[in-house]
């Protein structure tokens, strides 16, 4: 009796593992995902699909976009999810090993690999092929050993020359045995009228002059990202009843639709006054739904770059602090671009937003200067006065 009922639950059990594989297998080739979605999705108990997270999935896309830059290592963005609260679905750290697994998930540009094969899937990809395909270049590419320099210019490749020919860089010995880095035009387009050299040392003077007019310090950047944090629940709650209004206001307008179709049919008007009532409405109602698809995808969108925004004057503050030169250069490559050097002089063009930041920090600055020699004048004022008022 013991055999006969220990092989009906195996016939059981095993049955009910095939059952499910089979069912797995059914939802794999119907390009659904059968088990727990991945960070940025969520399990939709009712249709048993697999929806975006709304919460999650712009901050999955933010990754993407900030690996792609060529500027961020695993271990940073990690720290990136932390800055802005980003958790794992079981509301965890995320740790470096998981943004690495996110950076490698074919998941997300709408593919799925299932027990080593690749299916289709019918959910909305987070990002595009093209994206993806520039992260697993990038990733490649920081796996891959690095060439040793045999010369360490670190600015090369940052500026050009007026003549529009690239600045090259060389070392000199001068009698003493000191060796000097000097950057020059490289005279390859022809005639140049730029006969100077610039010294290594002075070019990064000119550099952290810059760099510390759009640098901000960790702790004022903690004080702007708790205040946009505050914004952001705000306007969170603003856009909640906006669309909620407008949604009434859709509603509304259903109704109106319904109620213009039952008096139609009842004979009461017209059908030229029923098609011109229906076109005004239709129009209503079109107009509506564009206005809440748009206030919802773009109604917070500027809070994420002024976040990153806030991040790189941070950056900037951090740099200058461990004079790292050659990730200042990429730095400088990414806030502007056409660096020209000319009369030895770095003429940089930031982007509008850290060329206000530079401008604003030079009048305060100047306004300082300007209080503190104004406090030196009246103090020395008062105290010839004190000396005279003395020896009288």
């Amino acid at each position: 009796m013991l055999q006969i009922a220990f092989g009906q639950s195996k016939y059981y059990v095993d049955s009910l593992r095939e059952n499910v594989t089979r069912g797995m297998r059914q939802k794999i080739r119907n390009g659904v995902w059968p088990v727990l979605a991945p960070l940025g999705y969520l399990n939709n108990p009712k249709t048993r699909g697999i929806d975006v997270d709304t919460e999650k999935a712009p901050k999955v896309r933010k990754i993407f976009a900030l690996y792609a830059t060529g500027n961020y290592n695993l271990r940073e963005l990690a720290e990136w999810c932390k800055r802005v609260n980003f958790k794992s679905n079981l509301e965890r750290d995320i740790s470096i090993s998981q943004v690495h697994n996110i950076l490698q998930n074919i998941f997300y540009i709408g593919l799925m690999k299932y027990k080593g094969e690749i299916h289709e899937a019918t959910h909305e990809p987070l990002i595009s092929k093209k994206l993806f395909d520039k992260v697993q270049e990038i990733m490649r590419e920081k796996g891959k050993p690095q060439k040793v320099k045999t010369h360490n210019f670190p600015f090369l490749g940052l500026m050009k020359c007026p003549c529009s020919a690239a600045i090259t860089a060389e070392k000199k010995i001068k009698p003493s045995g000191r060796e000097y880095i000097y950057y020059r035009c490289t005279k390859k387009k022809g005639p140049c009228q730029e006969k100077h050299f610039l010294r290594q040392e002075e070019l990064y003077s000119q550099i952290k002059s810059f760099l510390q007019k759009v640098s901000l310090s960790s702790h004022d950047t903690e004080k702007v990202l708790t205040e946009l944090d505050q914004e952001e629940s705000q306007a969170k709650e603003q856009a909640k009843t906006t669309i909620q209004n407008l949604k009434t206001s859709f509603s509304e307008i259903e109704k109106k639709l319904e109620k213009l179709l039952d008096v139609y049919l009842d004979e009461t008007i017209t059908a030229e006054e029923y098609v011109s009532r229906k076109e005004k409405l239709v129009k209503q109602k079109v107009g509506l739904q564009e206005k809440i698809r748009d206030f919802e995808q773009k109604g917070l969108s500027w809070l994420e770059p002024a976040r990153e925004f806030v991040l790189s004057l941070n950056q900037a503050a951090k740099l200058l602090e461990s004079e790292n030169k050659p990730e200042i250069t990429t730095f400088l490559k990414n806030i502007g671009s056409n660096c020209i050097l000319q009369n030895r002089q770095l003429i940089f063009s930031p982007k509008i937003q850290y060329e206000l930041t530079a401008e604003r920090s030079e009048a305060v600055s100047n306004s300082l200067q300007f209080s503190k020699m104004w406090t030196q004048r009246e103090s020395n004022s008062r105290l010839r006065n004190a000396n005279a008022a003395f020896y009288h």
